[in-house]
């Protein structure tokens, strides 16, 4: 095994890559496949990251038509009592 490398993604900065076998000199003459094999890994991990903004963006959007319908309900429920109060 002429090179084993593994790229670890941080949170606090850019990602990382440790080299187990072989050195950097060795990676860019493997450049191409390496990047064909890591790209779609990034890709889905993208996509995963914009998936789940989706959600959450939805997830308020539910909460917040769920409030104004129970507020709406309850401007409702009130506007009857004033009614039956006032007869």
């Amino acid at each position: 095994m002429k090179l084993l490398a593994v790229d670890i993604p941080m949170a606090s900065g850019p990602d990382q890559r440790l080299f187990l076998i072989g050195d950097e000199e060795e990676y860019r003459i493997g450049g191409g496949l390496i990047s064909e094999l890591r790209d779609p890994v990034v890709k889905a991990l993208a996509a995963a990251k914009e998936f789940e903004a989706r959600d959450q963006k939805e997830d308020e959007e539910d909460a917040a038509r769920e409030l104004q319908e129970t507020e709406r309900k309850h401007q409702e429920e009130v506007e009857k009592l004033e009614k039956v109060a006032s007869q």
